[in-house]
């Protein structure tokens, strides 16, 4: 056994409360069923059951900062009113020594949470769902990150609108609709057991600052977001508003692209007019 597979064993007993309780029940039968044998298997052998549960509590101490970073709307709610809902998924998820930033232990827990309120009335409807916000804000603070806090143009375009610009969702950008108002409750606008209405949002990092562009669109947005996976010109979307008898006018679709291209939420190249007719 090399090092590594060593620490590969040690962190399997920290991290998993199986392994932990294997090891202290029989370690000379839990040696042997890992194959372990000489300086190896004695030290994992003579691993004392006190200290490594201090470690693995510790380590889900460490866990639990994780998770409240990504999630701390979320988390705070369950702190302080189910705590045994983060306790039962700690001791139920095998973490990982590998999660970098904790972004897989947090997509497990949001999952978990979203498992909780389909089998617990305790757990309200909107909790998985700011947990899905909270999980795409945390996607687009890491983008954020790794462009060094700026999104870069997509295009060195003049801003003149025409209705042969063209237009596109880069993969940055994420459009969710939500079955009640997450975005308020994130913001302490509503309480997480009275969270209002289905809500539809358009998230992107942002030019500069900590906190990524997140804008509350309506129903026909984000069905014209959607769409965009591709360029398409202004003439072209608002062609397809008129085939799926959207309410859409003109006026209100220009205005829309023109925001959202202004906000770097979507690509844009700007071409002159071929003719006057929209």
């Amino acid at each position: 056994m090399t090092f590594q597979d060593l620490q590969t064993v040690l962190f399997r007993i920290y991290l998993n409360a199986g392994y932990r309780l294997a090891h202290k029940i029989d370690p000379d039968s839990f040696v042997e069923h890992l194959q372990l044998d000489g300086e190896h298997a004695e030290l994992i052998r003579n691993l004392p059951p006190r200290e490594v549960e201090q470690f693995a509590l510790e380590l889900r101490s460490k866990e639990l900062i994780s998770m409240s970073f990504a999630m701390p709307t979320t988390c705070k709610w369950l702190q302080e009113n189910q705590p045994d809902i983060i306790q039962r998924f700690q001791e139920t998820t095998s973490a990982s020594r590998l999660d970098e930033y904790g972004v897989t232990t947090a997509r497990k827990f949001a999952s978990f949470i979203r498992e909780c309120h389909d089998f617990y009335d305790s757990v309200p409807a909107a909790l998985p769902e700011v947990a899905r916000l909270e999980l795409l804000l945390m996607a687009a603070r890491r983008e954020q990150g790794m462009r060094g806090g700026r999104v870069p143009d997509e295009a060195a375009a003049p801003p003149a609108f025409s209705w042969d610009s063209l237009y596109w969702k880069p993969s940055r950008t994420a459009v969710a609709d939500f079955s009640v108002d997450a975005l308020a409750v994130l913001l302490r606008k509503k309480e997480m057991t009275d969270p209002g209405e289905p809500t539809w949002v358009v998230i992107s990092p942002a030019l500069s600052g900590s906190m990524p562009t997140i804008l509350r669109i309506t129903t026909a947005a984000y069905h014209i977001l959607d769409a965009m996976e591709e360029p398409l010109s202004a003439r072209q979307l608002l062609s397809l508003c008129q085939e799926r008898e959207m309410k859409v006018s003109e006026e209100a679709l220009r205005g829309l692209l023109t925001r959202l291209g202004n906000s770097q939420v979507i690509g844009s190249y700007h071409v002159a007019e071929k003719d006057d007719r929209a």
